[in-house]
């Protein structure tokens, strides 16, 4: 595709991203102001946060000046809607997976996706200027509104601390990596030594601990069944719930993650604790 038809793409894109966030958000006010959503907000601020602060956080996707592109507003907690709301919330998260998918091929294909963005509207560009706003949060842009199809009768919030990621690595790579830093420090050279000690077709594990998570164990009461699923809620979590039915039991959990790691080691990992390069923070599997 031609370098225009990925802008128009990409504008098209952002275009319907702000039509699909100011609907969502009228709608939410709506029905809010007719006494058809309940909802519980865990907040650091204020004891009570209205609808209003929390569809503001939502269909937020600028950053303030001084705004970091590496991180997000998160708030927890749980929305009762009207069920007509929740294809509105699925359609709004798949616009944002399109025009997630959108930046990518335009970074990918063409550059810098933020000067064509910020050049789209001079009319939205002054409203921005005059809310002292300033540049795209893309982060914010992409994340999805977790939500349910069903009405959950508990959600049990806590701390997920342990979280990580892996990924494998050659040592032709890792040796690579290490070349790449100051080889005249001793640590350095004692890791390239070690390095040389193990099989060329070994594989090794570079692992990267991730940021703590607020995770939710969502339980639904089906007949005499009890149905259980576990997923990360960064964001409040949206369900359906008419009159007849009960907000969903939950837990206050601790605002802030706990500072140590509660579960212990398991005997059987399969990859090595102790790091065998740890400049790089790559371990041996056992």
């Amino acid at each position: 595709m031609s370098k225009r038809c990925e802008t128009e793409t990409l504008v098209r894109d952002f275009d319907h991203l702000n039509q699909c966030l100011k609907q969502f958000r009228t709608l939410l006010l709506q029905y809010n102001d007719k006494n058809k959503t309940q909802h519980w907000i865990l907040s650091n601020h204020q004891s009570s946060v209205s609808l209003l602060d929390v569809a503001d956080t939502l269909t937020n996707i600028w950053h303030l000046h001084k705004g970091d592109g590496r991180k997000t507003d998160n708030l927890y907690g749980l929305i009762g809607v009207p069920l007509e709301l929740i294809p509105v919330i699925h359609q709004l998260n798949q616009t944002k997976t399109n025009f997630q998918n959108s930046v990518k091929i335009f970074r990918d294909q063409v550059g810098d996706p933020l000067s064509v963005l910020k050049k789209r509207s001079e009319q939205l560009n002054i409203e921005l200027k005059n809310q002292g706003l300033a540049r795209l949060h893309l982060k914010q842009c992409y994340r999805l509104f977790p939500v349910l199809d069903s009405t959950p009768a508990k959600v049990a919030f806590s701390w997920y601390t342990s979280g990580r990621s892996i990924k494998k690595v050659s040592v032709a790579t890792a040796e690579k990596k290490l070349l790449k830093m100051d080889t005249s420090q001793l640590h350095i050279q004692l890791q390239l030594e070690a390095l040389a000690k193990i099989p060329q077709t070994e594989s090794l594990a570079q692992l990267q601990p991730q940021v703590p998570l607020m995770r939710a164990n969502i339980l639904w009461k089906d007949n005499e069944q009890l149905l259980r699923k576990a997923r990360n809620a960064p964001l409040p979590i949206f369900f359906p719930l008419d009159d007849k039915e009960n907000f969903p039991e939950y837990n206050v959990p601790s605002l802030t993650p706990p500072e140590t790691r509660k579960r212990q080691q398991r005997s059987d990992l399969i990859i090595d604790p102790e790091p065998y390069l740890p400049s790089l923070r790559i371990h041996r599997y056992r």
